[in-house]
């Protein structure tokens, strides 16, 4: 198996024999077949063996061990090119008019390791929350997840009670429609000349409650009436300065640039569904739900919480859901592991790709121990060992006992 995009077995064995330690290699199309054999649910096994292996590693200093937050995210191959036919279940559309194989992941983001956990194939007619389950069914034996982010595709009653099943929290932005609640709120607000609003769900159990909380995605006029919440809009929407994310620069985001790049995703369509009197426009408004305990709905009108102190806690939630982002910034870098291939054969490409999440996961392993041996100390999630460094050493050690 080559370590390189340009290694693979279609290339002929003549370059992998000469980048090896082994004296003999099996052909192309024998390594395609060998592979090809291991269905999802044993690839998946190794995938999450191996994983189980590195945070037993990290958590030796002091890593993976508190409760961690985690996204959920599709992600795409190559565009297929191939003759379709008996991967109808398999090969997907996009938005982009190309077909693809899609696997869907569930990724530790944050400021700790960003360690794949666990990944599966999409499939044609799958649900969402089909996808969630058979994520959450084992990662949550692995470490202790406390909120499991996702993008609006995954706003479903389906996915809110998975998660709810598997006692982890969620957040997510939701889907307005015309004739939703949440327009009639949307409506609401701003007849009351509210900017930002949370909404609680009654609930008879004792699962956490669910609360909608609704943000501007932009401020109010200097005419307003209330200065102390001027004053804090203005306050967070300063830039955020942090350590980088998953690798790549922050270069400081401001609230309402992140509200702004969540609403893009569907603004046109959203502009056209007002709400119903006709007048407010809901693509003003951007709307997360979550059940996380630290989101109240008591907000400054109750008398039992500031203005500043209701802001900064809807802004502190939200400020999490940009975390979400490193799960698709470790997909590009994932590109880096990843074999080319024009095999049709699913399982074959599925392999390719968790073994590119395998070498992924080591590669920031050995970041995190490169840092603490330099350092004495993590200081940045920023790597110190880039991808290329990596697999430079790494090839030199693949077929052999790994070293001390």
């Amino acid at each position: 198996m080559g370590m390189r995009e340009d290694m693979y077995a279609r290339s002929g064995p003549a370059s992998f024999l000469l980048d090896t330690t082994r004296e003999r290699i099996p052909t192309g199309s024998t390594h395609r077949y060998q592979i090809g054999k291991h269905s999802v649910a044993d690839i998946r096994s190794m995938l999450r063996t191996t994983t189980r292996l590195l945070i037993a590693r990290a958590r030796q200093h002091g890593e993976l061990t508190g409760e961690l937050w985690a996204a959920i995210d599709v992600t795409k191959g190559v565009p297929f090119t191939g003759d379709s036919e008996g991967h109808e279940d398999d090969i997907l559309g996009y938005k982009d008019g190309n077909d693809y194989y899609q696997w869907a992941v569930l990724k530790i983001v944050g400021m700790d390791v960003p360690l794949v956990l666990d990944a599966i194939p999409r499939e044609r007619g799958q649900s969402k929350d089909e996808i969630v389950e058979k994520l959450l069914e084992h990662t949550t034996e692995m470490v202790n997840l406390d909120l499991i982010m996702m993008d609006r595709e995954f706003d479903s009653e389906g996915v809110k009670e998975i998660c709810e099943e598997y006692d982890v929290y969620y957040l997510n932005p939701t889907r307005l429609f015309m004739d939703s609640d949440e327009a009639e709120i949307i409506a609401w607000m701003y007849h009351n000349g509210k900017r930002f609003h949370v909404t609680e769900e009654e609930s008879d159990t004792s699962i956490p409650t669910r609360k909608q909380l609704y943000l501007p995605n932009r401020s109010r006029s200097d005419d307003d009436e209330d200065d102390n919440l001027s004053d804090v809009w203005q306050e967070i929407c300063g830039e955020w300065v942090g350590d980088d994310i998953d690798g790549e620069p922050s270069d400081g985001m401001s609230f309402s640039r992140l509200l702004a790049d969540i609403q893009r995703e569907e603004a046109v369509e959203q502009r056209k569904r007002n709400a119903q009197n006709g007048e407010i426009d809901t693509a003003t408004t951007v709307v997360f739900e979550t059940n996380h305990p630290y989101v109240t709905a008591l907000d400054a009108d109750d008398g039992r919480m500031d203005a500043k102190a209701f802001i900064h806690m809807i802004e502190r939630m939200i400020h999490r859901y940009r975390h979400r982002w490193g799960i698709e910034n470790g997909f590009k870098k994932q590109q880096h592991f990843m074999v080319r291939t024009t095999s049709t054969e699913r399982n074959y490409r599925f392999f390719n790709f968790a073994f590119a999440c395998v070498l992924y996961n080591v590669w920031r392993l050995v970041d995190l121990l490169v840092k603490l041996a330099v350092d004495g100390e993590q200081r940045t999630y920023k790597p110190l060992v880039d991808a290329n460094q990596f697999l430079t050493v790494a090839k030199q050690c693949y077929g052999l006992d790994p070293p001390d």
